[in-house]
Parts: C-alpha cells; structure tokens; sequence
C-alpha cells in the first residue's frame, strides 16, 4: 500500500462516527483556539500511544491471541459507557465544561479503530515510519478538526451542550458501547 492509499484508508476509518468522534463533538462547548488545539493534539497523542507499540511489537501477540484483542473491545465498552452515563446530567450552573482532555485521552486510547490501524493499516505501507506516521498524523488533525467543528456548530457559543445534543451525544456513546460489547462477545464466543 502507497502513501494516498494508506491516507484515504485512515481518513475513511477516523471520519466514522466512534467513541473519540463522540466525545470531540460533545467536548466543543465553549472552544477556543487554544482548546482545539490541546483536544486534537489529546487525540493524536492517544492513537499514537497505542499504534506505535501495536505495529511494531503486539500485532504477532494478537494475532496469536484474539481474546486479548476482545477483551480489549469490553474494556472500551465499559469506558465508553461510564462516560455516556458521566455526561448525561448536565454540568451544575456556572460550571465550566465537564469534559476535559482526560476522558478524551483515554476514550481514545481504548478505541478500536487505533488497533485497527495499527494491526492492518501501518505494517501494510510501503513507505518509512516517519513518513507513515506524519500521514497519520495529518489525517487525525483533518478527522479531530471535521468533528470538532461539527460538536460547535450544534453548541454555538454556549457555555454548555444544549440538554438535546448532550443526551443524543450520550445516546451514541451507550450504542458505541452496545455495539463494542456484543462484537467482543460473540468474538470470545467464537474463540
């Protein structure tokens, strides 16, 4: 695979709606520059974080092993879910922003589509590491960027979420979460 292929192949993945997409959009209350930085550079050090060591050194150990690559898939459910739940009741008045870099971080760390990209996606390029990784790089800016702006046209300006797009946010958080688990079931099922 060439440098254009592997970066139409992220961008299709990342532009999904998914866990991180989620809570991007629900974390662009009262965005500023400075925080559309810190949440993107969140997001990409998080997928970097568990790309790097799964395509250099764990894609043999889960390909040899997939119940771990399922238990992983129940771990991001069970986060995801806590967070939906976490964010459901609105932030109490004259509080700030209840997401912070925190949740994003880790919901990103625990999504599927890092290990995805790491296993199939970066051994897969004929090109070397840094120039890999700089496509990557660049595809989660445009993806982060896509969904960030997206979560501030439903804000606006406001301080908060409006409640309606905070629980609808939250309601695809619970699905992420439904469909993460029943596919790491029915895999350990299979197992």
């Amino acid at each position: 695979m060439n440098l254009p292929t592997f970066a139409l192949a992220v961008l299709s993945l990342l532009i999904l709606p998914g866990p991180t997409n989620a809570v991007l959009a629900l974390a662009s209350t009262a965005l500023t520059f400075r925080r559309f930085l810190s949440l993107i550079s969140a997001v990409l050090l998080a997928y970097l974080a568990i790309i790097v060591p799964v395509s250099g050194i764990a894609a043999p150990l889960l390909h040899g092993h997939p119940t771990i690559a399922s238990i992983v898939k129940l771990i991001s459910a069970i986060w995801v879910l806590y967070l939906a739940l976490k964010l459901w009741a609105p932030a109490r008045s004259g509080g700030r922003n209840r997401l912070s870099l925190g949740p994003l971080f880790i919901t990103t760390l625990l999504n599927p589509k890092a290990v995805i990209i790491g296993l199939s996606l970066v051994p897969a390029v004929q090109a070397g590491v840094p120039a890999v990784m700089a496509t990557f790089a660049c595809c989660v800016v445009v993806t982060s960027a896509i969904w960030l702006g997206l979560g501030s046209l439903i804000v606006g300006h406001h301080a908060q979420m409006p409640t309606l797009a905070r629980q609808f946010g939250c309601a695809a958080l619970v699905a992420f979460a439904v469909i993460l688990a029943v596919g790491a079931l029915l895999d350990l099922r299979a197992i």
